[in-house]
């Protein structure tokens, strides 16, 4: 080797080991943030479940992070922030992480992110828009499991009440049929 490939070397090899270790720290970090995250969820500490998944996603975002894993932490802050109240801010999150998994073309993500969307609407009292919303989750909302199937279950009641009380009976009627699709028992 000659004496320029070889300093090369010695001037890049810090670099490149310290590029892996950050790349590492940023794992851990990552790592620790949403096990924070989820542990403050579970116990009702909404602020600093926010404020740790906020962290876990600039990381995510920051280290190029697969887009699955970045929707997933949009939608997770959307669902806190809408716990918190925060409508906008929960709207804004589930909106990009709807955005994502539109792109990717996941049926199941993409309508428990329109369920997520029209709760953040209802809560700003945009009804008639989280009604539209909620309409294009109908054709696959019937696969959603768990939780995410009692929330949509739920949103369609809301809903349905809500029309109603403005005159939109049909409408109503029409989501009341889809939250007993949703409650009825699912063939496996």
């Amino acid at each position: 080797m000659n004496l320029t490939k070889i300093t090369a070397l010695v001037v890049l090899l810090p670099v490149l080991a310290t590029g892996g270790c950050e790349s590492r720290n940023a794992r851990v970090e990552f790592d620790r943030q949403i096990q924070v995250c989820a542990l403050a969820e579970d116990n009702g500490v909404l602020d600093a479940a926010v404020d740790a998944c906020g962290a876990a996603l600039t990381i995510a975002e920051q280290q190029g992070y697969p887009t699955e894993q970045i929707s997933d932490l949009l939608f997770r802050l959307s669902r806190l922030e809408r716990q918190r109240r925060n409508f906008q801010k929960a709207e804004t999150f589930v909106s990009r992480s709807l955005a994502l998994e539109e792109g990717a073309g996941e049926s199941v993500a993409i309508a428990a992110r329109l369920v997520e969307l029209s709760l953040s609407l209802a809560g700003q009292s945009r009804w008639l828009d989280g009604a539209q919303v909620l309409e294009r989750a109908a054709p696959v909302a019937g696969e959603l499991a768990g939780e995410e199937r009692k929330t949509a279950a739920n949103a369609y009641r809301a809903f349905a009440v809500r029309l109603g009380t403005m005159g939109h009976t049909e409408r109503a009627e029409q989501f009341n049929a889809e939250a007993e699709k949703l409650t009825e028992v699912r063939d496996q």
